[in-house]
């Protein structure tokens, strides 16, 4: 077993490594961490994102592994790319330790990407802080940081991520920053706004995110349907559905996963009458997920004629 963790450090080296034993670097007690580390010093920039990014597919694989020490050893890296794929790495992280280090990398750290990064990563705990207990005090800063880095970070793609993070919260400053953004020009400002009016989960937003479900910019128009779902836009059913059939497939499927939120008579019928079309096979997965989510939610499964016998069926 000794033997075998020393030729997987020795392997590192090489462009790719097999998944299978990259599940050996799971869990690293200290003796093996050190020496881990050790390699790690040894390795390219490149290589070491590399590995990073070989850690996060074993990983999204195999839940049961984890490689949280690798990638918190790796916050601290002196490449910019590697730091970024390390926060990459821990987006789906929930402890509240991780807070100070995305802090001060949206605070003070050189690259925009990671500083863009950073700021992504701490929307998780901005929900966290709106939905369940969190520091007050560590909220208030996490807040007060990405509130002002999404008014004057010298980057655009920094500023739009800690918008769309702050969508979450209910601080008093953030609807007048989404206003700001939707009336924008930049289509990625107007997108942000849109995805922060979709986490803030708010009815009031109904009005905006209806003028721009038939917008000229599919990134747009997504971003308009996914937030027609997530604050159970009603009035826009009969848009999500002309929108199943829009151009851009991405359009198609959050119109079907929208209305798979919203439920009631016309939605169940329409994504009903998809379960008989030709789609590809993403689409047919949103749908069945869709149709899965208006089951739970309307328990609503006599609405579907289906054979769920049938492997061929959607449901299956």
């Amino acid at each position: 077993m000794e033997d075998s963790f020393v030729d997987l450090l020795h392997s590192l080296t090489n462009e790719k490594v097999d998944p299978v034993l990259l599940a050996a670097l799971s869990d690293l007690d200290a003796d093996k961490f050190e020496r881990f580390s050790v390699t790690w010093e040894d390795l390219s920039p490149d290589r070491r994102r590399a590995l990073l990014k070989e850690l996060g597919s074993v990983a999204d694989a195999q839940i049961e592994l984890t490689f949280e020490a690798i990638n918190r050893f790796a916050l601290d890296d002196s490449e910019p790319t590697v730091r970024q794929q390390a926060i990459e790495n821990l987006w789906e992280s929930e402890d509240p330790g991780l807070v100070r280090s995305f802090l001060s990398m949206l605070n003070d750290d050189p690259s925009p990407a990671v500083r863009g990064a950073a700021g992504k990563a701490l929307g998780v705990f901005v929900f966290m802080a709106e939905t369940r207990e969190l520091e007050p005090g560590i909220q208030h800063e996490m807040e007060n940081a990405l509130l002002a880095a999404a008014r004057s970070d010298s980057t655009d793609d920094v500023r739009d991520r800690c918008l769309r993070s702050l969508g979450y919260s209910s601080r008093p400053e953030v609807p007048e920053l989404i206003k700001e953004g939707y009336a924008a020009r930049s289509e990625s400002r107007i997108a942000s706004a849109l995805r922060a009016m979709a986490r803030s989960a708010n009815p009031l937003w109904g009005e905006n995110v209806m003028a721009r479900l038939h917008d000229g910019s599919p990134i747009i128009r997504l971003e308009a349907v996914r937030a027609a779902g997530e604050i159970d836009l009603r009035e826009g059913v009969s848009d999500l559905i002309e929108l199943l059939e829009d151009v851009d497939e991405p359009v198609r499927r959050a119109a079907m996963w929208s209305l798979g939120q919203i439920g009631g008579p016309k939605a169940s019928e329409a994504l009903t009458s998809l379960v008989e079309e030709e789609l590809n096979e993403g689409e047919q997965e949103t749908l069945r997920d869709a149709i899965d989510n208006l089951v739970f939610v309307e328990g609503a499964l006599d609405l579907f004629s289906f054979d769920q016998d049938d492997p061929q069926d959607l449901l299956a």
